[in-house]
């Protein structure tokens, strides 16, 4: 009888203590490995946790910010609304990446899209996860992000040029004579 109460209590606490594992992010702190450190670019990043706070990116860190009461942060506007249904948000995909295991590494990129990594979480696991699209006031233009050096930062420069050139050979005879011209045309 004495025996059985150990074994059962022994039991239940390794019930309980041991599916209470915690998944906790390699990652502390604001997300600053979203923000590129080009200092024009504005980005505004959705809190991990407050529908009513949001981060802006300011030389390559993430600035907390809060909504004015009743208000929400609306990602595709980047501004603050009262549509409550901005809180509602989809679950994280989630899956597992050997190199996260221990906090081996904070990120990997390993076979991704150059905009997309994963945020690596202690027990092997990451959440998949997309650089912001940033908005560059000076050309008017959105650029889309790609994480370099762990961090979302401007692409590099295409080493491929638009331009293509091609070679035209034009032949002429007459009786005694053959000449062969080859002229580059250059097409922009």
């Amino acid at each position: 009888m004495w025996y059985g109460l150990v074994v059962l209590i022994v039991a239940s606490t390794i019930a309980k203590y041991g599916s209470d594992a915690q998944r906790c992010s390699c990652v502390t702190g604001p997300p600053d490995h979203l923000c590129p450190t080009a200092p024009l670019l504005q980005v505004y990043l959705q809190h991990e946790l407050y529908c009513t706070r949001y981060y802006k990116c300011t030389d390559g860190r993430a600035i907390e910010f809060q909504c004015p009461y009743g208000l929400y942060f609306d990602t595709v506007n980047n501004t603050c609304t009262c549509d409550f249904t901005l809180c509602y948000r989809t679950d994280p995909c989630i899956q597992f990446v050997d190199s996260c295991r221990c906090c081996a590494q904070q990120f990997d990129n390993t076979g991704l899209a150059p905009e997309n990594f994963y945020v690596c979480y202690n027990d092997g696991y990451a959440v998949a996860t997309t650089c912001p699209v940033a908005f560059d006031p000076c050309t008017g233009e959105e650029i889309q992000l790609q994480f370099v050096n762990q961090k979302c930062e401007v692409p590099p420069p295409s080493t491929t040029t638009d331009s293509t050139t091609s070679t035209s050979t034009s032949t002429s005879t007459s009786t005694s004579t053959t000449t062969t011209t080859e002229e580059p045309i250059v097409v922009v």
